[in-house]
């Protein structure tokens, strides 16, 4: 087993309706959002992390595989095959104490191929986004939600933070090709799985309208990308380690 390359994958990820990936909330005080958009801690800008984005598109990969992905999937747990090509795994990764057959199997598998970045907010759209200080949030839009109980009483009002639609974040993986297998997982699974991305959705709130997303050539307008296969929307470069 040794690394042969790594493919780089750039894009631009474009928000088409608001994006809404939620922060923890251990303390509330009075005036406060009922539900925040997670930030940077150090410049307070929204952001996607990339255990959310990697996250989603194990999901629906699994889910587009169906099976055992979706019947012996335990709670809380994703399923643990203990198939040493098994694609999932060898995509995302699977931690060696979950595995069914130990570290046996996690050694012929091998290391996670897919790694994923935080994605942050291309300078241009921060710069947009900063119109949106004068109505209540920063880089944010604030929206005013009511919850009707079906069997009668009082509407209850909520606040929801979201990025606008429009915003665009900065995306890099990394995938990494340590055999054929792995060159075939790539334009099979994971290609798929981005695929089924733009499809879903990104965030909480998808059946809502929330997260609708659309990947974007760095460099090049949006007008002249619509409608492209999605492979033509991404910067792809092969990196070789061989010799």
């Amino acid at each position: 087993m040794q690394l042969r390359k790594v493919i780089r994958i750039r894009a631009l990820l474009l928000a088409k309706t608001g994006l809404r990936i939620g922060m923890s909330r251990d303390q509330m005080a009075i005036g406060d959002l009922d539900n925040p958009v997670i930030r940077n801690p150090l410049t307070d800008e929204p952001y996607i992390p990339g255990s959310s984005l990697k996250g989603k598109l194990r999901y629906l990969l699994e889910w587009s595989l169906g099976g055992d992905y979706i019947l012996k999937a335990k709670e809380r747990h994703v399923y643990a095959s203990p198939d040493p090509q098994d694609p999932v795994a060898r995509i995302f990764g699977l931690a060696p104490e979950n595995d069914p057959k130990g570290l046996e199997v996690a050694r012929h598998r091998g290391p996670t191929r897919l790694l994923v970045r935080d994605a942050y907010l291309t300078p241009d759209s921060k710069e947009e986004l900063e119109r949106t200080i004068a109505r209540g949030g920063y880089l944010t839009e604030i929206k005013q939600e009511v919850f009707i109980p079906r069997l009668g009483g009082n509407a209850n009002p909520r606040t929801t933070e979201r990025v606008p639609a429009g915003a665009r974040f900065q995306v890099e993986m990394v995938y990494r090709v340590l055999d054929d297998l792995d060159e075939a997982y790539f334009g099979k699974y994971l290609m798929r799985a981005l695929e089924l991305l733009e499809l879903d959705g990104l965030g909480g709130h998808i059946s809502r309208g929330y997260g609708q997303v659309y990947f974007l050539r760095p460099g090049k307008p949006l007008e002249a990308q619509e409608g492209l296969d999605l492979k033509e929307r991404l910067e792809i470069q092969e990196v070789s380690l061989a010799g």
